[in-house]
């Protein structure tokens, strides 16, 4: 493919607005803004790209020489995973390709209000959904059985970031119906992404997920709307609508690791830092208060997957950006078995004490409070998961490693 040059777009509603060029350059990749863009006075990116005409580049390993707001466009192991398929059945190895090749891939329903040029063009369809017929395509790209069905999957809209299987969806809930996800979704259906499980994840990790959405929302912590999705079959299917989608307008997203330049795999971020963050970029105090609770929920419930893509910020049109709500709260282990975010520099076992030592150096008011309050509700899990249909074997699982922490407090 060896694309040199991509023209960078930003489309919040109808209009699309030409943002800069990204332009191959040996081994680097330079990015310079449009006069017409600066003139919006909207940075994509505050912490990382100056706000300028002249051209700019990071050497930054993590992002293969991309700024992390471009990152952020590029798929994660279920995304490359299609693309390196659909590749191969074209005899293209994947690892001929450069940054900005793959970013060709990022369709107009991608996440965030980013969009770039030359692109691979592929057909959608807002086609109905069975989701059982879907989780047995996705088993057979995950076995390698099927180019047919790599097509299907890319004509129902890509996939959304992350390891995990992913789609994006249209959810009608009127009618309780579901088509696959299209940047201009008909009158009714919103945005949604509907996530399916791996090899080894449990049966019921929808409803677990749920559980965890419904501790959340009463701990205080700003969500998006989240549900699961029942088949014919027993099946179980967790799904969320998007908050960066109002009706078929978009937001602009930029992940905290996009901000930070944080190499999200091997991430030596704090919470310290996303706390701060929160306030400075947000410019609101509640911000950095909302991102403390989620500290709290994260230690408190064993979501240590809780890397620096599964915090993010969303831009509007006005140029005003907020903390984007929380997502991906659910019980998991990063690959080390420790929070991929130090707490207060403890990755391993944090506890009270840790919390109480940032709230005091971020003047994080009523912490105590907070921390008793969510507490509480984490003390509760057994109710939440038995209302959301989680399995006796999960619960019991779940509750020992709960139990550990809360000696912690």
């Amino acid at each position: 493919m060896a694309v040199t040059k991509l023209d960078v777009y930003i489309q919040f509603s109808k209009q699309e607005k030409l943002i800069g060029q990204l332009i191959l350059d040996g081994r680097s990749i330079l990015f310079k803004y449009s006069d017409a863009y600066l003139e919006t006075g909207k940075n994509l990116s505050p912490n990382q790209l100056k706000f300028d005409d002249n051209p700019q580049t990071t050497k930054e390993k993590a992002f293969n020489g991309l700024f992390g707001v471009f990152a952020d466009s590029l798929p994660d192991a279920w995304g490359y995973l299609l693309i390196k398929k659909r590749l191969s059945a074209d005899r293209i190895a994947i690892e001929s390709l450069n940054a900005l090749d793959h970013l060709t891939f990022s369709g107009k329903n991608s996440m965030g209000a980013l969009q770039y040029r030359p692109s691979v063009e592929l057909e959608q369809e807002a086609m109905e959904i069975n989701l059982d017929i879907l989780n047995d395509n996705i088993s057979e790209v995950l076995s390698g059985e099927s180019s047919v069905v790599i097509d299907d999957m890319f004509r129902r809209g890509g996939s959304p970031g992350g390891a995990r299987p992913k789609i994006y969806a249209g959810y009608n809930p009127k009618t309780d119906s579901l088509i696959s996800g299209i940047a201009n979704l008909p009158a009714a259906y919103e945005h949604w992404i509907i996530k399916f499980a791996a090899d080894v994840d449990s049966k019921d990790i929808a409803n677990i997920e749920l559980a965890y959405y419904k501790m959340a929302l009463d701990s205080g912590i700003e969500m998006s709307e989240c549900r699961v999705f029942n088949s014919d079959t027993g099946n179980s299917y967790f799904g969320t609508k998007r908050f960066d989608r109002i009706g078929n307008n978009k937001l602009h997203m930029l992940s905290a690791a996009g901000l930070l330049h944080d190499d999200y795999e091997h991430s030596t971020l704090d919470y310290g830092n996303l706390i701060f963050q929160a306030k400075k970029l947000t410019n609101n105090a509640q911000a950095a208060e909302q991102m403390f609770r989620r500290t709290v929920f994260n230690v408190l419930s064993h979501n240590r997957d809780d890397h620096s893509k599964n915090f993010a910020f969303l831009m509007d049109a006005e140029g005003v950006w907020s903390l984007a709500p929380a997502y991906d709260l659910t019980f998991s282990s990063s690959s080390q078995g420790y929070h991929s975010t130090a707490c207060a520099g403890n990755y391993v076992d944090p506890g009270r004490k840790e919390l109480l030592e940032l709230a005091n150096e971020l003047s994080i008011n009523k912490a105590k409070v907070t921390i008793d309050e969510i507490k509480g509700i984490v003390d509760r899990w057994r109710i939440y998961a038995e209302l959301s249909g989680v399995s006796e074997s999960s619960i019991k699982t779940i509750e020992t490693s709960l139990k550990t922490i809360r000696s912690r407090f």
